[in-house]
């Protein structure tokens, strides 16, 4: 089967690989350079986790685990860093309860700590006196860039052909359901067509107003003052404030500095015009949080970058075929917590093509539901 992928970030870029690896003749499809910074799936770091306050994706997380082990397995590369994930909120916080009721439900060990015990645990943070904090080992970072390039390295050896700083300008089904895909380059034919735009799914499929709304996001690094051992990875998990919404990491070994960002959605974008400098402002609120949740860290930023949301309703995905074009299919709307799962979206996109067998209930990702 010949399939078209258009957009070659996380999920596109997974969609591929799996894609090459069944066998099919594959074409990826990306508007930018390769490594590109204008998207969501660019940076040296994106968190993993097990703890959701949803079962629903904490079960699924399972099987996004074992398929970024066999990426590992079959790049020769780590691309997880396992530090544990840190969740901390006001006393009797309900989003922690959810954490711990799902982690429940699916079985998932977690510790639960007073702010005297994490603040021994995790010296370099500054707890409230008041906080609940909790503890689950099975999480950490991928080391995003190394993800995307590893899936496209892989893709190619199987055989995939990718396209960079090749825009799509129009898809239509055919008459006999093949696929009719236009570029700068020519009109070509394809089998299927999966769609991992990212923000810009609703301008390629602009006819189905999709429900997606993309921010602008901003992420700040600050250097280590004083007792740098204290940040590296061994030693500080990757944490999320469920209150103030605040989150960060470890030192990752590439960037500079201590990485920390807001997870409050932002300014509402159009992805072909978004300011790439961080606001004042924002930096003024990062650093004044990070005075106090992180004594030893200077606040003179050292380095930011702005990526994109594509925010769904409930922040649930969107993985499903085109209405009257059942070869075309799509994914989006990861909702800033998407990352972990593409390896699995680009599994599910590349079965739901090519008609695979998917042991999963994935109706609550339909565009309808």
């Amino acid at each position: 089967m010949r399939v078209g992928v258009v957009g070659v970030g996380g999920t596109g870029s997974a969609a591929c690989r799996h894609l090459a690896r069944m066998g099919h003749q594959v074409v990826g499809f990306e508007q930018f350079h390769m490594g590109h910074t204008h998207g969501s799936s660019h940076g040296t770091s994106r968190a993993i986790r097990y703890a959701y306050r949803d079962p629903f994706y904490t079960k699924w997380m399972r099987e996004s685990f074992r398929l970024w082990a066999e990426l590992e397995q079959d790049c020769g590369e780590k691309l997880y860093e396992r530090t544990g994930i840190l969740m901390m909120g006001d006393g009797q916080s309900e989003y922690l309860s959810q954490v711990a009721a799902s982690l429940d439900v699916c079985d998932v060990e977690y510790d639960l700590l007073n702010a005297s015990t994490a603040a021994r645990r995790y010296p370099a943070m500054g707890f409230h006196p008041e906080e609940e904090v909790l503890f689950q080992p099975e999480g950490g970072f991928l080391r995003a860039n190394h993800c995307l390039h590893q899936n496209i390295r892989l893709a190619r050896e199987h055989g995939a052909e990718i396209r960079f700083n090749t825009p799509v300008t129009h898809i239509k089904q055919q008459p006999d359901d093949s696929v009719l895909l236009i570029t700068p380059e020519g009109d070509e034919i394809f089998d299927k067509v999966i769609i991992t735009a990212g923000p810009w799914i609703g301008i390629v499929l602009r006819q189905l107003n999709l429900p997606l709304v993309i921010t602008r996001q901003q992420v700040a690094y600050l250097p280590v003052a004083a007792n740098p051992q204290q940040f590296l990875p061994t030693q500080q998990p990757v944490w999320i404030d469920t209150s103030s919404l605040y989150y960060g990491f470890p030192y990752d070994g590439e960037s500079e500095g201590i990485k920390i960002a807001s997870d409050i959605r932002g300014d509402t974008v159009d992805p072909n015009f978004v300011n790439p400098e961080v606001d004042r402002d924002y930096v003024n609120k990062l650093t004044e949080y990070a005075s106090v949740r992180f004594p030893d860290l200077s606040l003179n930023m050292i380095h930011s970058h702005v990526c994109l949301y594509t925010n769904a309703p409930r922040e649930d995905f969107l993985l499903d075929t085109v209405p009257d074009a059942s070869s075309i299919s799509f994914v989006s709307g990861c909702s800033g917590h998407g990352f972990k799962f593409t390896i699995l979206l680009g599994w599910l996109a590349a079965q739901l093509a090519t008609g695979g067998e998917i042991s999963g209930d994935i109706s609550r990702f339909k565009l309808n539901s």
